[in-house]
């Protein structure tokens, strides 16, 4: 992780006030709140390229590469394995965890040839993307199973076939030193009134104050993610949709939804899980994604699953600032741990 003295000096050195003027580093929260935490501690900060989300860090004797939460110290393999879902479903199940049941396709001819065995609702996402990208989810018939994995196909190679599950949509952010953040994760809906198409709910939806500049929750973002989720339950965007239908448009509050904070409510069932896959899995933080209908209660008393690790660039901005709840400050904890870690 050394790097020479000669190159450092051609490098951009990182000020609080460079943060704060570069609209790249400002936005990106997740990087933000690391940087400032770093300066906050002494830590020299360098730049690799003026576009780019990747730093050098260095105190003292001690360095240390980032890009986003990525660091370098994260076990490689254990990134690898935390993004193939296959693997880490596999993972888990032999760590005595709970996964949903699922099956992986390649092509249309193998989803023609199992179509007949899927059991409905079904999630569908691409085996290897994150972020939500390409994933569809309650899905209840074979026009939308289709059309989901088409849509999926473009983020990989591989598609999963997974059982969804009833519950809602949690996420732990898991620190190899002991701290944790959990959230409760909930779409943004639109509700029919009969006159109005989806499109005009959303319009309507975006303009209230509480979706204003600074307001409380982001505005609703109309992409192929949004019309997935109104294709599950047979609409378009030019639907008009009947009086008290109540339809979810995403998955949490990057779309629109909420990140509600329930770090003081969970189980310690969860905390052991955090703890079981940053040890297994030799990385220093780890966002898991759980449905659950009860996150007081262990996965073993509510027939929930862990549905997906987040290795690579587990995102901690949300915590810092949920539409609901204490705000909780991860960055501190993942720096100071890192650099005592190397």
């Amino acid at each position: 992780m050394i790097m020479d003295k000669k190159l450092i000096k051609k490098l951009r050195r990182v000020t609080k006030g460079y943060i704060e003027n570069n609209d790249l580093i400002r936005n990106a929260g997740t990087t933000n709140l690391l940087l400032q935490h770093a300066l906050k501690i002494g830590a020299e900060i360098y730049q690799l390229f003026p576009n780019k989300l990747l730093f050098f860090l260095k105190k003292g004797r001690r360095t240390l590469w980032i890009n986003m939460s990525l660091s370098s110290l994260a076990n490689p393999v254990g990134v690898v394995i935390a993004k193939n879902k296959n693997l880490s479903k596999d993972l888990l199940q032999k760590m005595g965890y709970p996964v949903p049941d699922s099956i992986t396709v390649k092509d249309l001819p193998e989803l023609n040839q199992i179509v007949r065995k899927i059991k409905f609702p079904v999630v569908v996402k691409p085996l290897g993307a994150a972020g939500g990208k390409g994933v569809t989810i309650d899905i209840r018939n074979n026009k939308v199973l289709l059309s989901s994995f088409l849509a999926a196909k473009q983020y990989g190679k591989k598609v999963l076939i997974e059982q969804h599950l009833t519950g809602d949509y949690y996420r732990l952010t898991y620190i190899a030193d002991g701290t944790y953040a959990a959230t409760k994760n909930l779409p943004a809906f639109i509700t029919g009134d009969g006159k109005k198409t989806a499109q005009q709910l959303i319009v309507a939806e975006n303009k209230k104050l509480e979706r204003a500049k600074k307001g409380r929750l982001n505005k609703i973002k109309v992409t192929e993610k949004t019309k997935r989720f109104l294709a599950s339950d047979g609409y378009t965007l030019s639907s008009i949709l009947p009086n008290g239908t109540r339809i979810p448009l995403c998955f949490s509050g990057y779309d629109g939804g909420e990140y509600i904070d329930v770090t003081d409510l969970i189980h310690p069932y969860f905390k052991k899980l955090g703890k079981d896959v940053v040890e297994n899995l030799d990385l220093p933080i780890v966002g898991i994604d759980i449905i659950t209908t009860d996150i007081s209660k262990p996965l073993t008393k509510t027939g929930g699953a862990i549905i997906e690790i987040n290795g690579k660039y587990p995102d901690i901005q949300f915590h810092n600032v949920p539409t609901q709840g204490k705000s909780i400050n991860l960055a501190p904890h993942l720096i100071n741990y890192l650099f005592k870690k190397i």
